[in-house]
């Protein structure tokens, strides 16, 4: 079973809103992007307070920092409320999950299923009167027809209340774990006590994480059996046997989460060891680290060490329970916020692995979290009562947290890049290979840079040329010294525009004889293109083409926003048909510049 939607009244700073589900199939990561107070961790409270969450429980994940029912109140709303909050999920029943129910009904409810359920849909509502919590209401639509077992009639009915209740209680069991990570999460303890006298929520949270680490092992083993009692008696045998076990785990913590951390972040054999010991607050396990350069607590390694250690401890063991096969939804809060670029990279890869299994949300505000490949399923998280942008002026009188489609928002919201410089930061940024110690040709801007290599890379399916975008048809003086000073070879390509030509006049007076055979204009390439520049080398149409491949619900062609469509086309290389003149034209081009690289000495 799995979320199709997710629709939240009321909650906190929401007014109303909604999130779909699988509108992407291939894809199962939601990236929910937005400035600081724009209400991300509050959308993911709300999903995760969905009431048949199974994660809940006395040491679930969903009990960690959970608000309570005073805390939930709209904001605007705290001095008198009286309404319903209100979180309405719409679940979607796969095909071995309808096969289930229908075998499940027909032996304990004696009631053969006839109707085709696809979807459940389930309002989840808490009322309120003077701003006080009077109680909550569960209402399922979830239509059950067919006809007892052993009946002759072929009229199909609404199965019993009774049996209609009991059919309810099985669909529980087969909705989606909500796994939520929040920040405070990440901090894991030194020691885990293992049989404190008074836990509170956090310490109870690790110790189930400890029991998820012994299921892995498959030995039906527990924490009080076969750690705590051994632990505390006096048989040689059982603390033998405890010493065996820390190996196990520690092993087994070192397959399952140091060897991806050594594989991708360093070249460092790092290995686990399992210590259990006792303090005067109780028995304890403890993690320690081992490397060429000693024994080390979890707490004296590095900040990403520790955040990677945890994630991958929380994803790999508390996410996936042995004889479980159900869905999973992890929601991440500002995943790897503090850590460096090199580790957010990182996080972003162990999110695509991880997403192979389950479905995750997850919130940023980080241009290195952001997958171009995920943009179909980006959202963009907004608040009304941030009225000043710049001024980071909040007034929580007009708070009013609001969700929508990244790509339907660009297209409402231009002018609000705040809300989505993080995906503009990854379309704008210059790929790394780009080496400004090569050779190579010099273009008026990045604007050209990105549009003629997504036609020679995606569209030409040409090898790629060594292009450098310049600030535009005037200011490439810097670019055109530092070359020259390092013996490199590079070319000049303007537009034959007006400011193109005036352009290229500028250079040969400035720089004579050095910029002899590199300077060259569109009308170098073909004569009928003689005051022209590289977009309109497309008709309008053709550019609104590759617009709305991108952006579907645009009503006109804008530079800005097919600008934004072809680079984002070039980093997830998408290929768009264009007609055949098109192609002609930058096959053209991709000629000429690449017979200037041939032919140099």
């Amino acid at each position: 079973m799995k979320f199709k939607e997710v629709e939240i009244k009321n909650y906190k700073g929401i007014e109303h809103t909604s999130f779909q589900l699988l509108n992407s199939p291939k894809n199962n990561v939601y990236t929910l992007v937005g400035i600081n107070e724009s209400g991300k961790t509050s959308i993911l409270e709300a999903i995760n307070s969905f009431e048949y969450n199974a994660e809940k429980g006395s040491n679930a994940i969903s009990n960690v920092i959970k608000p309570d029912f005073s805390e939930i109140i709209p904001i605007k709303d705290k001095a008198n409320f009286n309404g319903n909050i209100e979180l309405i999920i719409t679940l979607e029943l796969e095909e071995k999950d309808y096969s289930s129910f229908i075998t499940w009904a027909k032996e304990n409810c004696q009631f053969i299923i006839t109707n085709k359920i696809n979807e459940i849909k389930i309002t989840q509502k808490y009322t309120y009167k003077d701003s006080k919590y009077e109680g909550k209401s569960n209402l399922w639509d979830l239509t059950i027809l067919g006809k007892k077992v052993g009946s002759k009639s072929k009229k199909e009915n609404n199965i019993d209340k009774e049996n209609w209740l009991k059919c309810v209680d099985y669909l529980k069991t087969l909705m989606p774990n909500i796994l939520y990570f929040p920040t405070a999460l990440f901090d894991l303890p030194d020691k885990i006590y293992l049989n404190k006298a008074k836990e509170n929520e956090k310490e109870s949270f690790y110790k189930a994480v400890i029991q998820d680490i012994l299921d892995s092992l498959q030995q039906d083993m527990n924490i009080k059996t076969h750690i705590i009692d051994r632990f505390l008696s006096k048989d040689s045998s059982d603390k033998e046997n405890v010493k065996q076990l820390s190996l196990k785990m520690g092993r087994k913590i070192s397959q399952v989460i140091l060897q991806e951390w050594t594989k991708v972040l360093s070249k460092k054999h790092y290995e686990v060891s399992v210590d259990i010991d006792q303090d005067s607050t109780g028995v304890y396990l403890q993690f320690i680290i081992v490397d060429e350069d000693g024994n080390f607590k979890l707490s004296e390694r590095s900040l990403g060490f520790r955040w990677f250690f945890v994630f991958l401890l929380l994803t790999q063991f508390r996410g996936y329970r042995k004889n479980e096969d159900k869905e999973v939804i992890f929601l991440f809060d500002e995943p790897a916020a503090n850590l460096s670029q090199k580790a957010q990279r990182q996080l972003l890869k162990s999110l695509e692995n991880i997403s192979k299994k389950c479905t995750i949300i997850y919130t940023t505000h980080s241009q290195y979290l952001i997958n171009p490949n995920w943009l179909e399923n980006a959202f963009v998280v907004t608040n009304e009562a941030l009225i000043n942008e710049e001024q980071d002026f909040y007034n929580p009188k007009y708070t009013n947290i609001k969700l929508e489609k990244y790509r339907s928002f660009v297209n409402s919201n231009p002018q609000q890049v705040s809300y989505f410089q993080p995906i503009l930061d990854v379309l704008e940024y210059v790929p790394s290979e780009l080496e400004i110690c090569k050779s190579g040709i010099i273009l008026e801007g990045k604007n050209d840079y990105y549009t003629l290599n997504y036609f020679f890379k995606v569209i030409l399916e040409e090898k790629e040329l060594q292009l450098i975008p310049g600030m535009n048809c005037t200011n490439a003086d810097t670019l055109i010294s530092l070359y020259s000073g390092w013996g490199k070879d590079f070319w000049v390509l303007l537009d034959s525009d007006e400011a193109g030509e005036e352009g290229k006049k500028r250079y040969k007076k400035i720089f004579g004889p050095l910029i002899n055979n590199r300077l060259y204009t569109f009308s170098d390439i073909d004569l009928n293109w003689k005051k022209k520049n590289m977009e309109s080398i497309l008709s309008n149409s053709e550019k609104f083409k590759i617009q709305q491949y991108i952006f579907p619900d645009s009503k006109k062609y804008t530079k800005n926003m097919y600008n934004k469509a072809v680079q984002e086309l070039l980093m997830t290389n998408h290929k768009v048909e264009v007609s055949t003149e098109v192609k002609e034209n930058f096959i053209k081009i991709y000629k000429f510049l690449n017979n200037l690289t041939k032919n140099t000495n």
